[in-house]
């Protein structure tokens, strides 16, 4: 595997990052956001601020530099990232709905847009 060329100079105390597939960690934190609290000799350790499972929240785990991006990154929570993939799939699905109905004639173009701005309306409440 060829890392991304991060050194444990890359990051310093404060910094807020998040994990990316730990290569040689339980993937459990793949996804987490947390915050830089100490820089070893090798790895650098990591306090997790809002972890893919919050059981997980607070806890300290380190990490090899590539194992980490800058800043917080994406959504962290595993349920989070579920509730968006339903909610993705939900939408898709009024989006054909509509276009379907129109291309068959039974509402117009414009009832179309109409009818896809209430179905995201719907889900994003």
């Amino acid at each position: 595997m060829f890392g991304s060329g991060k050194t444990l100079s890359s990051f310093k105390v404060g910094d807020k990052v998040t994990v990316r597939g730990p290569s040689d960690r339980p993937t459990y934190h793949n996804g987490s956001h947390g915050t830089v609290v100490t820089i070893g000799t090798k790895r650098v350790h990591v306090t997790m601020d809002k972890a893919a499972f919050e059981r997980n929240d607070g806890e300290v785990a380190n990490f090899l530099p590539d194992d980490l991006e800058p800043g917080h990154v994406g959504t962290p929570r595993n349920s989070d990232r579920i509730s968006e993939a339903m909610n993705a799939m939900k939408l898709a699905t009024g989006t054909e709905l509509a276009a379907v109905a129109v291309d068959a004639g039974v509402i117009t173009a414009e009832q179309g847009e109409q009818m896809k701005a209430a179905w995201e309306r719907h889900f994003q409440s």
